[in-house]
């Protein structure tokens, strides 16, 4: 007997959703610690590599793309929830196009909706004020699915 799906989720954090114009380059995780799949990054001071964004010290401007799963990192090796970039590994970026991510407070969000991110957690959410680092080349493409993963996307390149 077959099954009615109600929902259907938006993916796996750092999954690449769609892939007409998306451009992923690579770049060395110079942070020191591991990075994890779709998380927003910026270039490192010395610009030779990426860091997890840090919405108490980059601005928009700053920011560089999401971190991308890679394919050899696989869910059914690594589980939904593990898998990473190690330190100085070297890191795939989307720097334009659609990914999925996990958003925080944005459950009632609509598609075109400007994605930020939080400044004291680092996750992306959508809104604006003082709590958050509003990214202007960043929208949402897919609302919030009942995992709390969203389909972004990344219209401009924005610093390389």
């Amino acid at each position: 007997m077959g099954y009615v799906l109600s929902s259907f989720p938006n993916g796996f954090a750092g999954s690449i959703s769609r892939s007409l114009d998306d451009v992923v380059i690579s770049m060395a995780n110079k942070s020191g610690e591991t990075l994890g799949f779709g998380v927003p990054v910026a270039l490192n001071p010395a610009g030779n590599g990426v860091v997890p964004f840090d919405g108490s010290t980059h601005t928009a401007a700053n920011f560089l793309g999401v971190t991308v799963r890679n394919p050899s990192k696989t869910p059914d090796t690594y589980g939904s929830k593990l898998g990473s970039y190690a330190a100085n590994e070297l890191a795939d970026v989307l720097v334009r196009g659609h990914i999925t991510v996990k958003m925080t407070g944005a459950s009632s969000a609509k598609a075109g909706a400007a994605v930020a991110v939080n400044k004291s957690t680092g996750a992306f959410t959508v809104g604006s004020g003082d709590t958050v680092v509003q990214l202007t080349s960043a929208h949402l493409a897919r609302p919030v699915d009942d995992y709390g993963m969203a389909e972004i996307v990344l219209n401009v390149r924005n610093v390389i």
